[in-house]
């Protein structure tokens, strides 16, 4: 799932026209430039029925979107997780041999700072059920 759900970031152009190639999973390095896409799996939990595994598994995803401005931030995040045209935004594809469908749950921002100053960070949460294909 997690290199599915990258690829599938890095071949949404709107999204690369903002932050190229910097969508990376977990740690992201300060000298990689803003804006930036940072993920991680907060938890995953492979999903049962009554008849067993059904071979699902449903992920909870933080997504990161970094900024040096606040309107950087928001326009990467709108790119993802925006109501009616985010790439992430009900999405069901299977990418990579990874049936992928996704829901947006929360979004929030907030700020931190860094050797160069403010970084603007919208997060946002998103549901990931994934199964082979």
């Amino acid at each position: 799932m997690e290199e599915a759900l990258r690829v599938k970031l890095l071949a949404t152009a709107a999204l690369t026209s903002l932050v190229v190639k910097r969508i990376d999973w977990g740690l992201r390095s300060t000298a990689a430039g803003l804006p930036a896409v940072r993920l991680f799996e907060i938890s995953g939990v492979p999903q049962t029925n009554l008849a067993g595994a059904s071979g699902w598994t449903r992920a909870r995803v933080q997504i990161d979107c970094l900024g040096r401005t606040y309107l950087a931030a928001r326009d990467v995040a709108d790119v993802i997780a925006k109501p009616g045209t985010g790439v992430l935004n009900a999405m069901r594809e299977t990418v990579g041999g990874v049936r992928l469908r996704t829901f947006i749950m929360n979004r929030r921002a907030d700020h931190d700072t860094d050797a160069d100053g403010v970084v603007h960070r919208i997060s946002i949460d998103v549901m990931v059920w994934h199964a082979p294909a």
